[in-house]
C-alpha cells in the first residue's frame, strides 16, 4: 500500500518538493530509529497514542530537521509500527501515508482501525516469525 502511495506521489509534477520531504522523512527513520520519535512539535514522528501497538508516525509539517521548509499543507504523516523478528531485533514497518489537512486528528482513527484490523496481520502471515509490538492491551 505505501509503496503504492509513494510512487503516485514522485509520478505529479506539482508534488516532487512533496516526495523529497517524504523520502528524506523515511531516510531518518531508517538511520536513526527510535532516536527519532517525540513529542515536541518539531520532532519528525510522534507516537499514535490512541494504537494499542508500537505505531508512530512520521510528520512533514510542521518542519523539521528534515522537512525545514514544510510549512503549509499537505499535512502528511506516515504511520509505522515497530516489530520484532525471531532474534528479538526491532524494525519499523511503514504502513501507509495520508494527509490529514482537511480532517485534522479526526483523520488518526481511521488509520489506526485499517493499520491494526488488515495491515499489521497480513504483513505477520507474510513475514512468519515476524510480530507487531504491543503497548498495551485493550
Amino acid at each position: 500500500m505505501f509503496a503504492d502511495q509513494v510512487t503516485e506521489l514522485c509520478e505529479k509534477p506539482e508534488a516532487m518538493e512533496t516526495a523529497g520531504e517524504v523520502m528524506a522523512l523515511l531516510g531518518a527513520l531508517e538511520e536513526h530509529g527510535h532516536d527519532l520519535e517525540g513529542e515536541a512539535t518539531d520532532d519528525p514522528s510522534h507516537p499514535i497514542v490512541v494504537s494499542r501497538y508500537h505505531m508512530f508516525a512520521l510528520r512533514r509539517t510542521p518542519p523539521t530537521a528534515y522537512t525545514p521548509y514544510a510549512d503549509a499543507p499537505p499535512v502528511i504523516r506516515i504511520p509505522y509500527v515497530w516489530f520484532v523478528d525471531a532474534d528479538g531485533q526491532e524494525f519499523a514497518v511503514v504502513m501507509l501515508m495520508g494527509d490529514k489537512t482537511r480532517l485534522g486528528s479526526v483523520w488518526y482513527q481511521a488509520q489506526v482501525n485499517k493499520i491494526e484490523d488488515q495491515l499489521i496481520g497480513g504483513w505477520e502471515k507474510s513475514n512468519p516469525g515476524h510480530h507487531a509490538l504491543i503497548r498495551r492491551t485493550r
